[in-house]
């Protein structure tokens, strides 16, 4: 049986994981910000047009960017969504499937269910 163990990063690569992680923390702070702020220009505006519609939710904007996202990882262009690689989308999914079967499911469930409108 082969073990598989990762080395202790040196200095220089703690110093950098820092500062990734931190620019990683950052803009995904900006990210929720702006699903935030589209959802509550969605509500003004309804309210300023007079209209009664119901507004359009954070989780509406947060399944956007996931979908642009995806789209663009893929190669695609997301205002067509034509022209990603498959077999590409297919290990994202697969990646998707793999923490819902790790994290979620099972005894690696002990994680609580957030919903999206939460985050």
């Amino acid at each position: 049986m082969t073990e598989k163990t990762c080395s202790v990063p040196t200095p220089e690569q703690r110093k950098f994981l820092e500062i990734r992680e931190a620019a990683e923390r950052a803009m995904l702070d900006k990210v929720f910000e702006a699903i935030n702020e589209a959802a509550a220009e969605v509500t003004e505006g309804l309210e300023k047009a007079g209209l009664r519609f119901e507004p359009t939710t954070r989780d509406y904007f947060m399944f956007t960017v996931q979908q642009v996202a995806f789209v663009r990882l893929c190669g695609g262009d997301p205002n067509t969504l034509r022209g990603g690689d498959p077999e590409l989308g297919q290990r994202i999914v697969n990646n998707g499937q793999h923490i819902i079967d790790s994290y979620w499911r099972g005894d690696g469930g002990s994680h609580p269910h957030q919903p999206v409108a939460n985050i």
